[in-house]
Parts: structure tokens; sequence; C-alpha cells
């Protein structure tokens, strides 16, 4: 961890913040109390992002463990000698339960849980003080701590900052309720047509997703296939928000945002950056915290959930109400139809097809999508074959990771579950378990081929157009004259050329006969179809 002071805009900060904290007190009924020094310089030089992280993990922490009351928000300043230098005090009080006095010593320890026995049910390792404590004593900072056991808790700290502009923030719960009460629009009703947003996931399947999930809001999204591609992009273009991938092979998502927040003339250094993980695992929050993102959302990515992020941090004068010509159907408690195409898929064990289709957004979405795990099956299971050869097991466990998560979106829960069991082996050098379990994971890869086969096959067949009858007669001469000669290339090519056209069902019979003939090298069987 380093300490990178840039120049930045306090109100901004408090926005963010602001934003973040309001929607988990609100899912938790908290009042959240607003009290910020209307005279306090907002054009501050300092490291804007590790503040954020601090002032976020103290925030979370106070919701999580706060069950009724309210959540009190406060940033005041003192002045010093200095004129251009300020301390900026922050302190966050909740009415939680508080904190044993005997316990006190455990709370900047790591992986230590207060009442572990009490708090067994709210998520987190217990590293979030322990980070925040090592960023405020980088910065020549500590967090204080006050507590009364049964009444609740007070974090708070005290930050020289040097003021860049003596401009004021001025009255900011004011200006927040209204930007509030304009992001009321309903969920279900978001349009943003004005905001632009990068997405980098080496996936294509999930970049198919996510353009689907949003596409009714007309938010306008950029999409990058890897880390570097994304930074490129990000030189280029201000974004609104980014969403990186955590797990990419050469460049992961935290390498990226680590890369993009250290160059100061990037556009988008203090861009808000969510996480997409397929991993949702107990302390997520506080490691991509702490690595210097905003959020994260899980994958396979729910569509409310992904909509809530764009409110909690677009800009607000970006987010407009859909107009009332467009209706939007309650999607999540209706179970979607079938269609017809994909109705032999319907009775597999392997393949929740309803589920897939929420999870891609759609019924339009979700068969290309399907498509796209089919056709890249083969190429898939190659290079999870060649990583396994070669004992390659990071790029291995990141090739099981992509598979694990292209399966959840189509619907393949239970073999997505083995392939996170795979990932998570190879994540702890459990060579002993892939080695058990590998050649059982790929030989079930491989028979999702035939039934997914049949599909495409059929819909690729439907889809071409019918030969007509001329054709027909000039091909079945050629056929005829090809097998006079027992000229098997001659064949080949004229079945090249028909593979092209769907053939009549009066002559497919005939056709087939004369392709299993040709396999065989029986000229006599194809000259006999020819009276």
């Amino acid at each position: 961890m380093e300490i990178i002071p840039i120049d930045y805009d306090l109100s901004s900060v408090l926005n963010d913040l602001v934003n973040m904290v309001q929607t988990r007190a609100d899912d938790k009924g908290l009042l959240l109390k607003l009290e910020f020094d209307p005279n306090t310089p907002k054009r501050l030089h300092g490291d804007e992002v590790r503040i954020k992280q601090i002032i976020t993990n103290i925030l979370t922490n106070a919701v999580k463990y706060t069950e009724k009351g309210s959540v009190t928000f406060a940033v005041s300043f003192e002045r010093t000698s200095d004129e251009d230098v300020i301390f900026l005090n922050v302190s966050v009080r909740d009415t939680g339960i508080g904190i044993k006095e005997e316990d006190m010593a455990k709370l900047f320890s790591e992986f230590e849980r207060i009442e572990e026995k009490r708090n067994r049910n709210i998520e987190g390792t217990g590293l979030g003080m322990n980070i925040t404590q090592r960023l405020l004593g980088m910065m020549g900072s500590a967090l204080k701590v006050e507590s009364v056991y049964g009444e609740g808790s007070v974090f708070s700290f005290r930050l020289e900052q040097h003021v860049t502009a003596w401009e004021e923030l001025g009255d900011y719960e004011e200006s927040y309720r209204a930007s509030l009460s304009k992001r009321s629009v309903s969920k279900a009703r978001l349009s943003a047509p004005n905001a632009i947003v990068l997405v980098v996931d080496d996936t294509p399947m999930n970049l198919m997703v996510f353009k689907s999930l949003l596409k009714r809001t007309k938010v306008r999204i950029d999409t990058a296939a890897s880390g570097d591609e994304g930074l490129a992009l990000s030189y280029d273009k201000k974004y609104d928000m980014i969403f990186l991938d955590h797990m990419m092979p050469q460049k992961d998502g935290i390498e990226t945002l680590h890369e993009l927040r250290s160059r100061e003339k990037d556009p988008n250094i203090n861009t808000p950056t969510i996480c997409l993980t397929a991993n949702a695992i107990s302390g997520a929050r506080e490691k991509y915290l702490a690595e210097g993102f905003d959020d994260y959302l899980t994958k396979p990515i729910d569509s409310v959930k992904l909509e809530e992020m764009l409110l909690n941090y677009l800009p607000a004068e970006k987010i407009e109400e859909a107009a009332d010509e467009e209706p939007v159907a309650d999607t999540a408690a209706a179970k979607p139809e079938i269609p017809d195409a994909l109705q032999p898929l319907s009775g597999q064990d392997w393949i929740d097809i309803s589920l897939g289709i929420k999870n891609s957004g759609d019924t339009e979405t979700y068969l290309p999508l399907l498509k796209i795990f089919y056709e890249s099956m083969d190429d898939k299971a190659e290079e999870i074959e060649r990583f396994y050869a070669e004992e390659n097991w990071s790029d291995y466990t990141i090739k099981v990771h992509a598979l694990k998560s292209s399966a959840r979106l189509i619907g393949a829960t239970g073999f997505a579950k083995e392939a996170q069991q795979l990932e998570n082996a190879g994540k702890s050098s459990d060579i002993a378990y892939i080695r058990a379990n590998h050649r059982d994971f790929m030989t079930k890869l491989q028979g999702f081929k035939a039934p997914l086969e049949e599909i495409f096959l059929k819909q690729e067949e439907e889809n071409k157009p019918e030969a007509d009858a001329d054709l027909l007669a000039v091909c079945f001469d050629e056929i005829h004259a090809a097998a006079e000669d027992c000229d098997y290339d001659r064949l080949d090519n004229i079945f090249n050329e028909l593979s092209a056209y769907r053939i009549p069902t009066e002559h497919e019979e005939r056709f087939r006969k004369i392709l299993d003939a040709a396999k065989r090298f029986d000229y006599d069987a194809i000259k006999a179809l020819f009276p």
C-alpha cells in the first residue's frame, strides 16, 4: 500500500460515501444523519482514494453492527498556523452494540472479530479496521475509538490536509437531499442516456450479458477484453463508472485498478470503479474496498442490483426518468417462457433454461449466449487440458474460473459448482484434488456438446436457404459423373457447395444415402441412386 496525494474535491468524496452508505442504512431501516461543517474548505490535496477507503470501512462497520437507531457521519476542520494547511476531522457515531472494554485490543488485530459468537451472521473477516489503522498511520494519523457496550460507538480521526483553494463546502446536506429526491426515480424505470460506462471482462459472454441488462437504461457502454485494453480506453475518454472483472489473465482487475489509480494524467483516476466477481465469499467487500474499488457486484449480475449501483454512483444530473410510454414489465417474479428452439433442453437436469434466461436478461440474449458457450466449448476444453498437462496451475485456475462464470450464466449451476471446487483447489494449491477430479469434470463438459449440437445444427439448418430444383439437378448430374470417374475430391467439392443450402424434404433421404455411400467410397451405390 502506498499514499499518492492529488488535488481533490471533498464534496465529491462525501457524495460518493453518502450514496454508498445511504443504501445500506435504508436496507436496515437506520437513519443516516449528516453533520458537515459548511465552512470546511472543499478543494484539498491528499490521497482521496485512501481517505475514501478509510471512511468506507468505518461507515460500513457502523451500519453492519447497528440493528436500530442511527449512524451519524460528521466532518469538520481546524485551522493551523499555516493558512494552507488544515486538520480534517471525521467521525462516525452509531447506536449499535458497542464494544466491551476487554475486546478493544482485538479491534485492530488481523482476522480477529469481536464477539465472534454474537456476530457470527455478520459478513466480514475482521481485516477492515486493521487496514484502516495502517492507512491512517501512513498519513500521520490514527483511529480513535470510544464505545459504551450496549449503547454504541464513535470512531474518529484527525488528518492533516493541504488546501488548494478556500472554496467552502456549503450546505451539503440540503444539496444532497435535493439530489436524493431526484434519485427517487423507480429502479425499474432508470434511464441515463447521457451516461457512459466502461466494462472490462475477458469473457465475451459476460460483456454480452452486461449490455443486455442495461439495454433499457440507454446507458452507453464501452467494452474491453483485457486490463491493458481497458487502460488504453481509460486514457482516451472520461467515463462515469468503470466495471472491472477480477480474474483476468495477464493483468487482473486489481492490478488494472492499481495501475489506473497511479496514472496522474488519467481522466478516470477518481472514476467510481466496481469490481465484478464470481466469488461471493465472506469478507469480499472488505477485500475489494481495501484494494481501492468503490464497490463490487457478484456474477451472474442481478439486474436490480446493477441498476441500484448506477443510481448510487452515476452523477445525479445524468439520471432521468424514463418516458411514460416505455412501461417495464416486472420480470423478476415471472418465470420466463422457454422458446420452442430450446424445448429439447428443458428436460435435461444439467441446465436450467429459465435461470439462464433470467441471468442473461431476456430470451433474445440467451440464445446467442448459449451458442457462444457451445461454439467455444472445444477451445476452452483444449486450453484447460493443455494447462493441466503442463501443470500450469495458475492459468488452469483462471480458465476453470472463466468456465465457471459462463456455466452459471447459461444456468448450468451444478457444473459451475464443480468448477468452483476445482478453482478453489487451484488457489490453495491442492493439486491432489485437481488430479482426482479433472477427468470427470472434462468428461461432463464434453457431455454437454451433443444436446447443444442438436439444438444449433438444427437451427443452422433451418436458417439456410432451400436448394431449388435447378441447382439440385446440376449437382446431382455432377455427383453421378464424379461417381462414374471414382473421383472423391469432386464429390467432396459438390457436398461442400450444397452444405450452404437446405435439402428439400422430398430429396433428403436420397441425399443422405449418397453421403453414406461416399463415406464408404462405394461409387456403385451412388450410381445406383440415379436410375
